[in-house]
């Protein structure tokens, strides 16, 4: 082989190092082959709920949100069950969260027991929750934006299941966030 395509051949052997993995890349990405992985447990809301003018009465900093109505059913007792040992796990960080419950008028009588989550009566936030399911935990920033919910379960095996994954994505959002 001759010097010259001894160049040409360590030439294109140079480029084609560096364009292969862009167009393999390219190749991937366009075809849907690769999926992101999520590292949330819970169901975040894209974009975020924003209640910040309608969160007067909510405590600030973060908070883990219920959202109960007249009636405080077996899931709802089990969240409210789940909101204080999360508050308890959560540690250092405990001070950061404040577990609350948003009511529209009248407290159910098993909010008695839990004298540690804070209440808040609004039927203007109740009402800007709506379309989350009933029942649900919910995630809210110091900003005032709900990120996360996840379902609230009957059953007390299942609904442990969910608290930690609940504690989990609160751990990461306080760990990484500047606010709050």
């Amino acid at each position: 082989m001759t010097q010259v395509k001894r160049s040409r051949l360590t030439l294109i052997t140079l480029v084609l190092v560096f364009l292969l993995p862009i167009i393999a890349a390219k190749l991937v990405l366009d075809r849907h082959w690769y999926q992101g992985a999520a590292t949330n447990h819970g169901t975040m809301i894209v974009p975020p709920l924003d209640i910040a003018d309608v969160s007067t009465g909510l405590p600030a900093g973060w908070r883990l949100g219920l959202l109960v109505d007249q009636e405080c059913p077996a899931q709802c007792q089990q969240a409210l069950h789940i909101m204080n040992q999360i508050d308890v796990a959560l540690g250092k960080e405990t001070e950061r969260v404040t577990p609350t419950v948003i009511h529209t008028s009248t407290l159910p009588p098993t909010l008695a027991q839990h004298p540690t989550i804070t209440t808040v009566a609004s039927s203007e936030l109740a009402q800007r929750l709506g379309e989350i399911p009933p029942h649900s935990l919910l995630i809210i920033d110091p900003l005032g934006l709900v990120v996360l919910y996840y379902p609230t379960h009957a059953d007390a095996q299942r609904m442990r299941m969910e608290a930690k994954n609940v504690l989990a994505d609160l751990r990461t959002l306080l760990k990484l966030s500047k606010v709050g």
